[in-house]
């Protein structure tokens, strides 16, 4: 058997991951999106994976992969991307600047993850609005429309499924 006897690295380089658990995970805009649970790495090529993180008490525990993961320090994570919880909530405006409702609910692809739909809530008759991506001209502090908004084409009678 082969003894290893002299360290290419320096000992103290790199970050030792089992110091990253509970870090902080923060999205590109700067928000604390949760804290990281676990690193995994590939069984087989031992490279990095991801992190699983814990978005806290009402969120649901997340497994974030290394595509969406712009740099790991010893502060924690710093995400490429913002979660799609971050658009929940925000104003819909149309293509005049008139607000039309609220984000209710973001449809994402399964397989990507990527935004594919946003659910509007106009307030009209408690009714939601479908728009898809392709509809969004622009997402900030507000999500801008590229089309004027039309009360009278909105189906009465439901919500989004």
């Amino acid at each position: 058997m082969k003894e290893i006897r002299e360290i290419n690295k320096s000992f103290n380089s790199g970050i030792k991951v089992n110091e990253l658990k509970g870090k902080t995970v923060t999205s590109l805009n700067g928000k604390d999106v949760g804290k990281i649970m676990q690193v995994r790495l590939s069984p087989n090529s031992l490279t990095f994976d991801g992190i699983e993180m814990d978005r806290g008490f009402f969120g649901t525990d997340t497994f974030i992969g290394k595509d969406y993961i712009e740099s790991l320090s010893d502060a924690g994570a710093m995400l490429n991307m913002n979660p799609v919880s971050d658009y929940k909530g925000l104003a819909v405006l149309d293509s005049t600047g008139k607000e039309i409702g609220k984000v209710k609910e973001i449809r994402t692809d399964k397989h990507s993850n990527n935004i594919t739909a946003i659910v509007v809530h106009t307030g009209l008759l408690d009714n939601d609005v479908i728009y898809s991506k392709s509809d969004v001209k622009s997402v900030g502090e507000t999500i801008m429309l590229n089309s004027i908004f039309d009360a009278k084409s909105v189906k009465v009678g439901g919500q989004a499924k």
